[in-house]
This record gives C-alpha cells, sequence and structure tokens, in this order.
C-alpha cells in the first residue's frame, strides 16, 4: 500500500510540473560580430531535486554569411535556483552534450559532430521576463566562443546596426532605431533623407550614418531615434519638431516593430562608438549630440516640451567634437531624477548638431556598438558587521576569524555606488571551518565575480536543535550549508534566523 500511494504521489508531482516556453530575441557574439535571431528557450522545474530547474534552447543556429549553421539544442539540466528580491537567478556551469534540432528549415546539425561541449549560464526569471547569457565554449572543435543574449529590455537590440529595414520608398533605417523616412507631423513629406547604412564599421560590417541636410536654405539636423521622429514645423528651434515615444501607440515600422525600445533596468551609463565630422566648420556650433532618456513608457519628448515627471534617468553628452577619422568611445552616466516610476522604455536621440538647424548641410556622425553599462564594483566585504581585511576586487579567496554564529543573511557587499548586481550567498561547513561563496552577477548578466572566504573560529555553533520550535513568517530559514529556502520539508534540520539579529536550530 505505502509502495502505490508513493507512486502515485510521484505521478502527480510529475503532472504538476509543466515548462514554460519564451519566443525572445537573441544576440549571438561570435569573434565580436553580432547576428540576430529568434529562438524558444524551455525552462521547467527538475522533478527530481525541489529547487532547480532544466533550460533548454531549441533549435540554435550559427548565421554565416553562407547561410544558417544547425548547431542543435543546448539543454543544462538541474539548473541551482537562488532568489535575489524580485529575480529568480539562474546559475550553471556544466558539460553539455547538444542535440540534434527538429527544425526542417535547416538541412544539417552539427550536433553529432561536437563532443561535449562547456556551457555557463547566468540567468534570471523577473515576472513573465526571462533574460541570460549562455556563454558555449566551442574551442576545441570549432576555435569559436560563443556569447548568447537571451531575452530582451536590458540591452538594444540590433547593438552593432547589421540588420535594416525598408522604411519608405528606397529609404532603409537599422532595426529598432528611426530617422525622418518614418517620421509623423505635417513637414513629414519635406523632411527628406537623412540616414543610411555604411560599411566603414568599428565592428562588423556596418554602422549607421547621420547627415545633415539642407531645405530651402535651412540646416536640417541628421537625426536617428530609437522612438519616432516628427516634423510640424519650419522653425528648427520649435519642440514640435522632436523625438518622442509612448507606448500606448500601437504603429509599427518597416520591420513590424514599434517605436519604442523596451528597457526594465536601470544601466550606470551608456556606451556609444562614434566618428563625427563637419563638412564645414562652425566653431559657434562645433558639436554633435546624445542623449539618452529612460521612462516609464508614457509619452515623452526630445526636446521637451513641458516638465516630466515620467523620467526615470537621463544620460547627454552635447558636446561630441570632430573625432579626426576615427572611431571614438562615448560613455555617459545616467543621472536618476528620483521619481516614484518603473523603467520600461528608453528613448536614445543621436543628432549631427548639438543645437537645432546649426551645423552645416555635410556634418555627419557614424554610430556603431552601443550598449548599456551595468556595474557591479565591489568595493569591501563583511559578516556580522566584521570587514573582510585586505580586500580586493581583483582578489577573490580570503580567511577571516569569527567567534559567532552567523547565516548567508550575515554577509554584506559593499559597492560603489548604488546597489543594482545581484548577489547570491552560500555557506558550505568544512570540518570546523564555514567556506562562504559571494557571487555577484551584474544586473543584464553579462558578467560575474566570485569570493570565497574561509571563515575559522566558533562559529558553527547555533545551540541545540528545537525540535518543537514552530514556523515564524518573519523569520528567514536556512540549510545548514546556508542556502536560503522557502518550504521546510519535515525531517530536515534548518537554521532560523530571525528579525533581531538571533539564529536558532530547528527541525521540523
Amino acid at each position: 500500500m505505502r509502495k502505490l500511494f508513493t507512486s502515485l504521489m510521484v505521478a502527480l508531482a510529475a503532472v504538476a510540473v509543466h515548462a514554460t516556453d519564451y519566443n525572445v530575441p537573441i544576440v549571438v557574439t561570435v569573434n565580436d560580430a553580432t547576428s540576430e535571431q529568434t529562438g524558444v528557450i524551455s525552462i521547467v522545474e527538475n522533478a527530481e531535486q525541489a529547487g532547480t530547474y532544466d533550460l533548454t534552447l531549441k533549435n540554435f543556429v550559427l548565421q554565416s554569411e553562407n547561410g544558417p549553421m544547425g548547431v542543435g539544442n543546448v539543454a543544462l539540466t538541474k539548473i541551482q535556483s537562488y532568489q535575489d528580491s524580485n529575480a529568480t537567478l539562474l546559475l550553471a556551469n556544466d558539460k553539455v552534450t547538444i542535440t540534434n534540432g527538429d527544425d526542417p528549415s535547416v538541412p544539417f546539425w552539427m550536433a553529432g559532430m561536437l563532443p561535449p561541449v562547456n556551457v555557463e549560464l547566468r540567468g534570471k526569471i523577473e515576472g513573465d521576463r526571462l533574460y541570460c547569457h549562455l556563454d558555449i565554449d566551442l574551442r576545441e572543435t570549432l576555435q569559436q566562443m560563443i556569447e548568447v543574449r537571451i531575452g530582451s529590455g536590458y540591452q538594444m537590440p540590433n547593438p552593432s546596426f547589421e540588420s535594416w529595414h525598408v522604411s519608405t520608398g528606397d529609404y532603409s533605417e537599422p532595426n529598432a532605431w528611426h530617422s525622418f523616412e518614418s517620421a509623423t507631423g505635417e513637414l513629414a513629406p519635406l523632411a527628406g533623407h537623412h540616414i543610411n547604412q555604411s560599411d566603414d564599421a568599428h565592428s562588423g560590417n556596418a554602422s549607421a550614418r547621420i547627415f545633415a541636410t539642407s531645405i530651402f536654405g535651412i540646416v536640417a539636423n541628421g537625426t536617428m531615434t530609437t522612438g519616432r521622429m516628427n516634423a510640424g514645423s519650419m522653425t528648427a528651434t520649435d519642440k514640435v519638431n522632436c523625438a518622442y515615444l509612448d507606448m500606448s501607440k500601437t504603429d509599427v515600422d518597416g520591420n513590424g516593430d514599434p517605436f519604442y525600445v523596451p528597457l526594465y533596468s536601470r544601466p550606470d551609463a551608456i556606451s556609444v562608438w562614434v566618428k563625427f565630422k563637419q563638412g564645414t566648420a562652425n566653431s559657434d556650433h562645433p558639436y554633435a549630440t546624445i542623449s539618452a532618456v529612460i521612462t516609464d513608457g508614457t509619452y515623452y519628448q526630445d526636446p521637451e516640451d513641458k516638465e516630466y515627471t515620467n523620467v526615470v534617468a537621463k544620460a547627454q553628452n552635447n558636446q561630441i567634437a570632430t573625432t579626426n577619422g576615427v572611431w571614438k568611445q562615448i560613455v555617459i552616466p545616467f543621472v536618476y531624477t528620483g521619481n516614484a516610476v518603473d523603467p520600461k522604455a528608453v528613448l536614445i536621440t543621436i543628432s549631427t548638431n548639438a543645437d537645432a538647424g546649426k551645423g552645416s548641410a555635410n556634418d555627419e556622425v557614424l554610430v556603431d556598438d552601443i550598449s548599456f553599462i551595468y556595474n557591479a564594483e565591489v568595493t569591501g566585504l563583511k559578516i556580522k558587521g566584521q570587514s573582510v581585511t585586505g580586500f580586493s576586487a581583483n582578489k577573490d579567496t580570503y580567511e577571516m576569524e569569527l567567534n559567532e554564529a552567523f547565516t548567508a543573511d550575515d554577509i554584506e557587499v559593499v559597492f560603489a555606488g548604488e546597489k543594482t548586481a545581484h548577489v547570491v550567498k552560500t555557506i558550505e561547513t568544512v570540518g570546523n571551518d564555514r567556506l562562504c561563496t559571494v557571487t555577484v552577477i551584474n544586473a543584464d548578466m553579462s558578467t560575474k565575480a566570485v569570493y570565497t572566504i574561509k571563515v575559522t573560529g566558533n562559529s558553527t555553533a547555533i545551540g541545540n536543535v528545537n525540535i518543537n520550535a514552530n514556523v515564524n513568517a518573519n523569520a528567514n530559514y536556512y540549510t545548514l550549508d546556508g542556502r536560503q529556502v522557502k518550504v521546510l520539508e519535515p525531517g530536515n534540520v534548518y537554521i532560523r534566523h530571525q528579525a533581531d539579529g538571533t539564529t536558532t536550530k530547528i527541525r521540523r
């Protein structure tokens, strides 16, 4: 009877586990060249080990000059999950056997030719959004390290301007970007042509070339935006001439994309590579300009026509001088407003002159490799308020003595500036010592740092096990290796860490 009951429970558990498929954009970087595609990522809770997940990247292909090269299905199992604020973090580093895909449009899969390869995953689930990085090490077979960015809302789509779409007539615009070719406004038909694709690239094969023109003797600055341009006045300084976004609009561009770019994060800075030259030097108006404004997705325009309270942060550089024919990286920090709104979209605007209608008709800016920067600079570590001596961001192992009990909650990571990074803290008991591992991942999952602290001293004793202890909803609970848990399973021993700092061992 007991065996039958156990079998029934296992069957019910298997039924309860269901996969979530995410149809998401994928950016693949190989040897500094990027390509974009869409793909399906399947995630399911592992039925055998609680708190872990299985992830599969289905029908993964590499884009090449000769067409798509089928790689196959990349699957990771029993991925350990961790909770950090509203995010469920997924971290793994494992050998993976890639299997053949089932997409009938791909004539050949390389999976059968590949030995097991090392795959590192750094990912997170926030609400209904998935965002992660996969590093696939194919250096032994293809001499390539493949970096796969999965999901949206943290970095720009089409960051290297390799993909373009037809906007109007014979004119084209880069995917996710727009100029006067797709402008609204009464004077849109007169706004002219201000953007094209250039083969002068900082990386890859293309960049965006923005150029000024002259209309009836009036200089019309070349401008490119992630929103939409509006041309409504012959007076260049009239603020009806602007770039704007509004996530409530349903209009789409020639690629079927909306006239806005979602951004659900709080980057520290924006980076972009530019080449700028003035056709005719103008000492009174010598500068190009870049502006990035993070908003809550409701209507916003640049330049502003009023005071907006829906702005999360701004980054602007309106003094970009000629670069004398060489590519130059521009990094602009974001300044946060303190407005109580959540980030949902970003309006980036790049123009050939910082002043409307100024400069010359032959000014041009080449733009390439645009990205958001998420800092995760650690300046110190503390346990129970005691600093880890000799900390340096470039040093990963430490030792300290501590003669009192502690849990993962007692480990403090000190950051330079505001904390936007994710932190995972685990504790392993090794003999009489405790081995603390602190993993820091920046907000867009692109970088990771791991610090290990060996703690000696009488720090493992937490007192006797309290068998009859009740579960306290205001306390945090940990396994004996320091991993925080939400569900206490009968028969196991846990560490209860209460709000006042007291710690108790309990058995469920």
